[in-house]
């Protein structure tokens, strides 16, 4: 490869979040100004244009099946954050490799021929507590879908960090040596934990604010290309083949290879 590695790192596989995290436009663009819009009251967070997020599918197995041949196609390789946990209605979490055990399948086939490094991204990707997960009916819940807030107890950022590695790592039979924190949040709790749990490597936007992390190398934003399980779901193969405009001559690798260097 000639020039910087840069990484591909595609975020929000597993994530409850994609059904739950539900909000609309609330600003217009008329004439130049920014005009007050109503767009997270009742249903109209749910209707396209308006709604900016969920809901929306998880990756099947013949999603990443193309995932795969794409990447082999064009000598490139992928991190995949995974949301270890399923959040459902009811606040139980159910793991990723239950909840799509076919789906998961695949992703352990993609580790083990060495397209895919699988990174840690949370455990819940949402806030659990008193069901601050859910839709709302009034207004949006954006902000409750992000993990390592600094006011919630270190024991949560611990525990968290602790079960999704061991999730993720009984799943693909090796060390998961990535964190990405969901929605960029974190805080040195989140730092400390990760460490304590032998994780290496934390990818997010704004890394580098960091530093220096005891036990951590911090990989900026600057040296990954980001995008969202969402920009498949929506846009298929084809969206990915608009990933090659500027891609480096000897393809994208992961997280892990650019830290590593």
């Amino acid at each position: 490869m000639t020039g910087p590695a840069v990484a591909l790192r595609m975020d929000d596989v597993g994530a409850a979040s994609k059904r739950n995290e539900v909000y609309g436009i609330t600003r217009l663009e008329l004439g130049g100004l920014r005009v007050p819009f109503p767009g997270n009251l009742l249903f109209f967070k749910y209707l396209p244009p308006i709604k900016r997020w969920g809901p929306y599918r998880e990756l099947g197995e013949r999603d990443w099946g193309a995932v795969l041949d794409w990447l082999e196609r064009h000598g490139s390789r992928l991190t995949v954050g995974v949301t270890a946990g399923w959040v459902e209605d009811d606040g139980s979490i159910t793991p990723y490799p239950r909840k799509f055990p076919e789906a998961s399948r695949v992703v352990r086939s993609g580790v083990d021929r060495g397209l895919l490094e699988v990174a840690n991204h949370g455990y819940t990707h949402c806030v659990l507590e008193r069901g601050r997960f859910r839709p709302r009916v009034f207004s949006g819940n954006r902000a409750e879908h992000r993990e390592f807030y600094d006011w919630l107890p270190e024991s949560v950022h611990r525990e968290h960090v602790r079960i999704s590695q061991e999730i993720l790592q009984d799943f693909l039979g090796r060390k998961v040596e990535t964190l990405v924190p969901p929605g960029n949040v974190l805080s040195r709790k989140t730092l400390k934990a990760a460490a304590e749990a032998g994780l290496r490597y934390v990818s997010c936007l704004g890394a580098q604010a960091w530093a220096p992390a005891d036990g951590l190398v911090l990989v900026d934003d600057r040296r990954v290309r980001a995008f969202h399980d969402r920009d498949v779901v929506r846009g298929g193969i084809r969206w990915l083949e608009g990933l090659r405009v500027g891609a480096p001559s000897g393809g994208y690798v992961t997280v892990r290879e650019v830290a590593a260097a």
